[in-house]
Parts: C-alpha cells; structure tokens; sequence
C-alpha cells in the first residue's frame, strides 16, 4: 500500500483530478486544508505506485514489502508503513514549486509533521493491537464453537459474538449465560457481571475553577467544551463563564468556537501562546468557571503549559464512547497526566462502548466519569454519565427483538429491553446490584 498527495483549490477539484489519475474506485485516507489550498491523500496499491513512478516522482516512495507475515517482520512492516504514511509530508517539505501551494509557515510546518507523527504511531499501535486480538479470537473460538446453547439464547449469543467486545471480557460474559431460563435472567447476569467490576464513580457538574479540556482529534473536544460552558450559564448566568481556544491552528478552529459560543451565550477568548493565555487568565479571574478547549495535537505538551501557568487546573479527557482500546490508553494512561474526570461524546453514533468498559474494569486510577453527549446539536445540552448508562447501553445492543410468537417464559418483560431508538439516556437510573463475589477479568 502506498499513500499519494494531491493538492487543489477545493475538495471538488482534488476529488476529480484523484479519479482521473488512479479510477473512480480511488481510496480517499484524509481531506484536509493546507497553506490555503485543499490537500487529499489517498492509498494505493504498490504496483499502481510503481508503474506511475516515472510520471510522478516527487510524490512516490519505493519500499520493498515483505513476502511473509510472520512475528519476525512486524518490525519491518511497521517501519514501510512509517515511511508510506510520512511520505506525503516529506513530498510537502521538498516542494518548491510556488505555484503548487502557498508557502506554510514555520509554525504550520511543524504542527503538520507532529500530527503526521501521531497518525503513523496511532496506525500501527492500532494495528498492533488488532494482531493481538486476533490471536486472542483464535484461542477462544474453539472454547466457543464447542458450546450448546439453548434456543430461547442463541441469539443473544450470537449478538455478542458479532458485537466488538475484546475477547476476554466475551468469554467471560458468555461463561455466566448458560444456566439462565429466560431473557430477563440473562440480561440481569450480564448487568451484574459488568457493574460488580466497575469501579469508576460518578461526579455532578462542575460550576467553579480553571478547567483545560483535552483529548483525541474528533472526539468532539469543542462541542463539548461548549456543552459545559452552556450548562453553567443557565445556572449562574453568563457573566461568570469563559471559554479559551489554546493554540488550535486547526481550519477554521476559531470561527467554529466563536458560533458555537454565540449561540451558547457565552464569551469566548483565543490565547495563540502561553503568554497570552497567562494574561486571559488573569484578567478572567473575576469568573466563576474557566473552561480552556485545546487541540488534539501534542495534547501532553499544550496541558503542561496550562499547569504550569495555574496549577489548580483541572484536566478533563473527552473521548468518544465508541473509543478504540488503542485510543484510550493513549490519551488515559499518560503517566505525565493526571485526569480530573472523563467526558464522553457520540453516544448517537456508538455502536456499543464495549473497549471502553474493558478498559474501566482494568483501570487501576479509578476515572471519573463526568458528562456526555448523545447529540451533535447544542441544543441537546448534556448527559449525566455513570456505570450504569454505559452498560445498559452496551447491553441493549445485543438483546434480542421481542417476538410475540416466543413463550412467554423465555422472553424478558418489554420494560427491562432497552431499545435505543425511542429512549432518552438522561432517564436511565441506577439499577439496583445484587449482592455478588467480585468476578475479575482476566487477559489472555
């Protein structure tokens, strides 16, 4: 697989000049601005590479790619992909052409090459751990084909081994199914199994102090930061809230958080260093709520500084729901980084938050779960977050339609059925856990 670069005046132009040069079934990586101009780089095959190579020099990487795929050439695959992924960014730095784009400055230079290094270190940590677990699948498949499971479950079943839940935790899961007579009990030991391991509490709305708000490119870091500043406003009025953009160079990064803010009723500062965002903070130090939004490039570094000018900032990590595993232990498990609470966005687009609970029954800090989302729109206002919206969610992805035609007693009472499509989350309430010994999940 090779990565290209090709740049145009906008995303039509650069879609077309794509499918002219490599088909109409061309794989589009990412669609980006740069230095003013609209940048798309997409994935071919090393042989269509090779025999473009004359017409295109600038923009192709020769690399020999291995024959084999054994343990031995992980190594070696993973650094062609370091290059393939780093080849468009080198083929920018060499460019001369001044009629290609125009000129980046220093500043948009090195934060292009930094998250270009983020994108190759996340790619083949993903793929990493994707070998892993699928090394995992094989030695539990086995266990899994060999079991009999009784008709009014194997649906169940079968939803839990289509859903994306890490090996060990279905096994786990699965193991407890196999006694229960009916779909009430069924779902009763799944909810127990999961809630008995979580250990992370719930926290209310924060409404006072400094708050820097942190994590992975997309996860809806502004929006939610909005959200927050939104939900204080109504509550204390907006004379005492303050939104701060810390130095996101992103495209339209600015424009987004002043509408945004607008439309939430708040003020909103930009701070394009540490200096100036010392100053914002000292002149905003009559409000009652800070909250600084930050980019998802060098997030460590862009917190440090924030610490360092205040060191009664609270950090705050907003992720996904549906957050791979890979992706969570980068951003939760920094060791220079001691997070206040975790934020979580895109419950309407989840398809279940099974990574995510794999990694609360192992997290050893015990995170705080704080607010959340379950919309795109402002408007929608935010989601008091707690163990157990995240399993009933989790869980009412895998059960089973209600079918008239089934026994009664193999059918759990419409009511315990979460269905997803006509339920508010922020109506879910605890259920009460019954007394159980702690079931520990283990890795293979």
């Amino acid at each position: 697989m090779e990565l290209k670069r090709i740049l145009a005046r906008d995303t039509r132009s650069a879609t077309e000049q794509a499918m002219a040069l490599y088909g109409k079934d061309v794989l589009i990586i990412s669609n980006h601005r740069v230095g003013g101009q609209t940048e798309l780089v997409i994935a071919l095959e090393v042989e269509t590479v090779e025999m473009e190579a004359g017409e295109d020099e600038a923009l192709t990487l020769e690399a020999t790619v291995p024959t084999t795929s054994t343990d031995k050439d992980t190594a070696g695959f993973d650094d062609h992909l370091a290059n393939a992924l780093l080849a468009p960014l080198r083929a920018a730095a060499i460019n001369t052409d001044p009629s290609a784009a125009p000129a980046m400055t220093l500043a948009e230079q090195t934060r292009e090459n930094e998250r270009g290094k983020e994108i190759v270190s996340l790619v083949i940590e993903e793929l990493s751990a994707l070998r892993q677990e699928i090394r995992m699948n094989q030695q539990v498949s086995a266990w899994e084909t060999q079991q009999q499971w009784p008709e009014h479950l194997q649906e169940l079943v079968n939803n839990l081994c289509e859903a994306p839940v890490p090996s060990a935790l279905r096994t786990l899961l699965l193991s407890g199914l196999k006694e229960q007579k009916n779909l009430s009990e069924a779902r009763a030991s799944l909810q127990q199994q999961l809630l008995c391991n979580l250990k992370s509490k719930s926290q209310p709305f924060i409404l006072s102090g400094v708050h820097a708000v942190a994590g992975s490119s997309g996860a809806g870091k502004t929006l939610m930061t909005v959200r927050w500043a939104q939900h204080a406003a109504r509550l204390m009025g907006s004379h005492k809230v303050a939104v701060v953009s810390y130095q996101d160079d992103r495209a339209g990064a600015w424009s987004q958080i002043q509408q945004l803010s607008a439309q939430a009723e708040v003020d909103c500062y930009r701070a394009a260093n540490a200096e100036s965002l010392e100053q914002l903070l000292k002149e905003l130090s009559s409000r009652q709520l800070v909250l600084i939004d930050t980019s998802g490039v060098q997030m460590t570094d862009r917190l440090n500084e924030i610490l360092a000018l205040d060191r009664n900032c609270q950090l705050h990590a907003v992720l996904p729901v549906d957050a791979s595993s890979v992706t969570l232990k980068r951003v939760l498990t920094d060791p220079g980084l001691a997070w206040n609470s975790l934020l979580l966005t895109k419950f309407d687009e989840s398809s279940a938050p099974w990574p995510l609970i794999q990694f609360l029954n192992n997290d050893q800090t015990n995170l705080t779960l704080s607010m959340g989302s379950e919309s795109d729109k402002l408007s929608a206002g935010v989601l008091t977050l707690s163990t157990e919206v995240l399993v009933n969610l989790a869980i009412a992805r895998c059960m089973p339609e209600f079918k008239p035609t089934e026994s009664p007693e193999n059918l759990a009472p419409t009511s315990n059925i979460l269905n997803l499509s006509n339920i508010d989350l922020t109506m879910i309430r605890p259920a009460r856990q019954q007394a159980s010994p702690p079931i520990l999940v283990t890795h293979g």
